[in-house]
């Protein structure tokens, strides 16, 4: 929050000095507005990409890149020795902004809970407004006294410390403060789904997203105007008579009287909108929407009640040219001005009331707006969907600023320019109602979303788990080839299964995985027992003086001890090789009833088929869990190729077996082509079984007339045995120990 009020307040900071700058470059009023308009430009294009990157990688990198290109650019606006360097440095300034805005928002909306955002995101308005007025006023005070150049140079230094503070901030985990993740957050774990080009579009379809980024290029507008040219206006239309020492701050002060209003509406708006969102969640768009609407009869009365100030009127003894006003007595006469314009010039009361209420209310749908964003978007398009509302808002106010001179040459004046920019908010208002119309379904459908995919996380994790799991009981199988003839060996397997285990019930009783960590602390109690027999035995086999009796003895404990490691449970993938070696069992009987039972060798190939794709599927998810996840040592490296080894076999397998499949359903069809249908295939098989017949044998017969089907029989049949006899070339001949 800090950052973003640095990093805002930078934004207007050169709007009082405009005059100043136009002179010390020599350029005219038509280019002034150049740098800031770039600024705007810049840092709404490059909001786009570093919000779609926030959303991909590390935010707190993404936000310190961001920190330091603005940095860069304040400090070399502070030094700019010409208008193109100024417009350079503006340039940087934007870059970096456009990624403090909506990296800072996402960041920002995982700390804070659905009731609580529209106080919050009003906390940030109002710092906003205030890092505007801090900006200006520096500008506005400071600049003519120590340059304009001072407050981009403080600005830099402040920034500076809190990119160093940056350092040590803790971001919080994505999605960390929605209701539907709150059980992964307390089982601290990621939320991991990240953008993805595909879902930028996804962004931009949704009607509640749309609808608000359109209405903010429309909303801004108006804001823009009063925001940049409010002081302007004053100082040259109302002002114009006032001494040229205090007229500058005077009209600051004045059109500083807007953002009061602001500051409160965002205080009292933001707070009623969380009241209301727990009524219904459509109310936080409903009151945007009232609140725009009305704020437009007020701004509009705001600016008819001004008037030009006659000095004369005042009746303030200002010193008389050449003579100029005094540093030290600046703050007295601006006080004694104010006083006199409220007392002389009643309507400026008015002006006072309704922009107090006029930017109340225009501050309803500010303090709403970010978190009505929030709730109907993912958490992983947070920053990309603030990025596109900043988009386009930057958008309409860089347009806004390049067309203003040109639109004040045209309309006559500041003020028409002023006047005729409130009506964008009508369109803007247009769209809020539509919004609320799609914001509760787009709620519905984020709600749904996230709840399927914590479901998906807790299962993902719990497989993984069970992935270190099926590791550990591996070795532990493993360690007992390695008994007899390689104790250090046997010893490393088993310390690195009960270290794999003491992980797994560490994290098991930690996110009260109460199954999960049981098994676990059961197969840890049975290998370090064994481990400390094993490491027993092994120290007195080490003796010199041991008798061949002994020893015997001792080895006998040992098998006994392999034995135990034997009968213990078998890892997956000991499970999956047994299921590997009963589809080819499969195979056999499907080779063994195609003399008798096409039928029922069909029945066996496809039962084959189905343990082979379950076989490689079940393979394939472990392959890439511990690819994704675990750092591979060379006792699992070597699993992982067997296991690669495995799935290799097991593919090529599978496409025999479905090549077979094929084969005997194109027999099939062509002997149902000829006449013999699939149901008298089944009785000819029935018969067949019953009295030992050879099918084929009986088909011959029966079609011995027809050389054409008879050709094909035997071309199809002899395919088949070459096929079956490939399969011996696959089949692992013996077993390999590792």
């Amino acid at each position: 929050m800090l950052l973003l009020f640095i990093s805002t307040a930078c934004a207007n900071m050169l709007i009082p000095s405009y005059a100043t700058i136009q002179e010390e470059f020599n350029i005219s009023a038509s280019l002034i507005a150049i740098p800031d308009a770039f600024f705007v430009l810049v840092s709404a294009l490059f909001a786009l990409v570093w919000g779609y990157y926030t959303d991909r990688i590390n935010r707190s990198k993404v936000i310190m890149a961001g920190a330091f290109s603005w940095t860069f650019g304040m400090m070399l606006t502070a030094f700019s020795n010409s208008f193109f360097m100024l417009i350079i440095s503006r340039v940087a300034s934007g870059a970096g902004l456009g990624c403090v805005l909506p990296v800072g928002y996402s960041i920002i909306s995982d700390s804070i809970p659905p009731k609580e955002r529209s106080g919050w995101f009003g906390t940030l308005a109002i710092l906003s407004s205030l890092s505007n007025g801090a900006g200006q006023g520096l500008s506005s005070f400071i600049g003519p006294i120590l340059s304009w150049r001072f407050p981009f140079i403080l600005f830099s230094g402040i920034s500076i410390i809190v990119i160093i503070i940056l350092f040590f901030v803790k971001i919080p985990q994505r999605g960390a403060s929605e209701d539907e993740l709150l059980e992964l957050v307390e089982l601290d774990l990621e939320y991991s789904y990240r953008i993805s080009k595909k879902d930028l579009i996804k962004i931009v379809k949704q009607k509640s997203n749309r609808y608000l980024i359109i209405q903010g290029f429309f909303a801004i507008i108006p804001g823009t105007i009063l925001v940049y040219f409010t002081t302007s206006m004053l100082s040259f239309q109302y002002f114009y008579q006032i001494p040229t020492e205090i007229r500058l701050q005077t009209s600051t002060i004045f059109a500083g009287m807007v953002g009061i209003g602001y500051i409160l509406g965002n205080s009292i708006f933001a707070r009623l909108g969380d009241i209301l969102f727990l009524r219904n969640k459509k109310n936080r768009v409903r009151l945007g929407t009232i609140c725009l609407i009305l704020s437009i009869p007020f701004a509009i009365i705001m600016l008819l009640s001004l008037q030009p100030i006659d000095v004369n009127l005042l009746d303030i003894n200002y010193p008389v040219l050449p003579e100029t006003i005094p540093t030290e007595e600046m703050f007295s006469f601006i006080f004694q001005t104010i006083g006199k314009i409220f007392s002389i010039y009643p309507n400026y009361i008015v002006f006072f009331i309704f922009a107090l209420i006029g930017s109340m209310l225009a501050a309803g749908p500010v303090a709403n707006r970010n978190a009505v964003m929030i709730d109907i978007n993912m958490p992983e398009h947070k920053g990309t969907a603030a990025s596109f509302f900043k988009l386009s808002e930057q958008l309409g106010k860089g347009v806004t600023l390049l067309i203003s001179y040109p639109l004040i040459s045209l309309l006559g004046s500041i003020f028409n320019m002023l006047f005729l920019s409130i009506f964008f908010w009508l369109p803007a208002a247009v769209l809020w109602i539509f919004a609320s119309k799609s914001v509760e379904k787009d709620m519905n459908d984020k709600t749904r979303i996230l709840s399927e995919r914590k479901q998906v996380s807790l299962i993902d994790y719990i497989f993984e788990l069970e992935i270190q799991m099926d590791r550990a009981v591996q070795k532990f199988q493993d360690s007992k080839y390695y008994i007899f003839n390689d104790p250090i060996k046997f010893n490393q397997l088993i310390n690195d299964a009960i270290e794999i285990l003491n992980y797994i019930e560490k994290a098991g009783e930690s996110r009260s995985i109460t199954k999960i960590q049981k098994k676990a602390n059961e197969l840890n109690i049975i290998a370090t027992s064994i481990n400390q027999m094993a490491t027993q035995i092994y120290s007195i086999l080490k003796g010199e003086e041991i008798k061949p009796e002994e020893r015997e003895f001792l080895n006998e404990d040992l098998r006994q001890i392999e034995l135990m490691i034997s009968e213990g449970e078998k890892s997956t993938f000991g499970q999956l090789q047994i299921y590997y070696e009963d589809a080819y069992l499969k195979i056999i009987e499907a080779r063994l009833f195609r003399k008798s039972d096409l039928t029922k060798s069909l029945e066996r190939i496809n039962k084959a088929i189905k343990i082979y794709e379950r076989v490689k599927n079940l393979l394939n998810e472990r392959r890439e869990a511990v690819n994704d996840n675990f750092e591979i040592s060379e006792e699992d490296q070597f699993v992982y190729e067997k296991e690669k080894e495995l799935l290799e076999k097991c593919t090529n397998s599978l496409n025999a077996t479905s090549k077979l499949k094929v084969e005997f359903e194109d027999l099939i069809q062509q002997l149902e082509a000829k006449g013999i249908k699939r149901q008298d295939l089944i009785k000819i098989s029935d018969l067949t079984l019953e009295y030992g017949l050879d099918l084929n044998k009986i088909i011959m017969e029966t079609f011995g007339q027809d050389e054409k089907i008879k050709s094909a029989f035997l071309d199809i049949l002899n395919k088949i045995g070459d096929i079956f006899d490939e399969y011996d070339t696959w089949k692992e001949v013996e077993p390999t120990v590792f």
